[in-house]
């Protein structure tokens, strides 16, 4: 009588001499046509002080101003014939987060602490076209647009230096909001990582001006005096607050393709 040892053994001698069946999947691009993504971004912002150099009185220095931009992005996409990609996707771009920067008077005296950040949440679409596609790798250029929704806060914590100075203005809030339509084009390069998962390295420009705002809520501002929501958004000479998120970019990304053959 053969013992279980004996019965295991046999079982592991028949698998391994028995062919196998089934075969390892190969990716290959060619054969690649959706998948999800996840992608990140960080460069340099035109942003500068725009959002608040002219909000706080004619000769306020200010301690900081934006000197880059941040986004992350999900979505979906879909190739034709290993030639096209188009993606579609969500993204969400923030500016530097400026918290408590003084602005001072000439004197050096602070008139009041500012926190500053602008938002963008805008659905994207981009096309990318091969240059040098390879089985595991392929070279791009890529170019697309988005509907933006920007969002600026501006908060102002003022001093007793700085209610005196500035017309009797004590703390406020500056809640505004635009929309517009950004763009952004580059080269990328995809490379097989894992499995049917990629990673992509891009090099790439951002075009995202925002050439008006409007209050979200009513308040007594430095700038306008007392404005109602609606108001489009001066600065202290009159002239509309505009922002130019614009800028170079690297990128990199994930994509996690489906696979139909399991």
């Amino acid at each position: 009588m053969i013992g279980s040892r004996a019965w295991v053994t046999l079982a592991l001698l028949v698998a391994v001499a028995t062919p196998s069946v089934s075969w390892a999947r190969v990716f290959n691009f060619k054969n690649e046509y959706l998948a999800s993504y996840l992608r990140a971004t960080g460069g340099t912002s035109a942003a500068g002080s725009d959002a608040f150099s002219k909000a706080g009185g004619t000769d306020t220095v200010y301690a900081d101003e934006v000197a880059y931009n941040f986004s992350g992005e999900i979505g979906f996409l879909l190739r034709f014939k290993d030639r096209v990609t188009v993606r579609v996707g969500m993204e969400v771009l923030q500016t530097k987060p400026l918290n408590e920067i003084s602005g001072k008077n000439p004197s050096g005296v602070n008139r009041f602490l500012l926190t500053s950040k602008v938002l963008v949440l805008q659905p994207v679409a981009t096309i990318e076209v091969n240059l040098a596609p390879n089985p595991e790798s392929r070279f791009y250029f890529f170019a697309g647009a988005g509907l933006s929704d920007v969002t600026m806060d501006n908060e102002f914590a003022m001093t007793a230096t700085g209610t005196s100075e500035l017309g009797g203005i004590t703390d406020f809030a500056e809640k505004t909001t635009a929309y517009g339509i950004s763009g952004h084009g580059g080269v990328g390069y995809e490379i097989l990582m894992a499995d049917t998962v990629t990673v992509a390295f891009e090099l790439g420009y951002r075009y995202l001006p925002v050439p008006k705002l409007e209050f979200k809520n009513d308040v007594t501002t430095i700038a306008q005096g007392a404005v109602v929501k609606g108001d489009t958004v001066l600065n202290y000479d009159s002239s509309k607050r505009s922002l130019d998120m614009s800028g170079p970019f690297v990128g990199l990304g994930f994509r996690f393709y489906i696979d139909f053959t399991r």
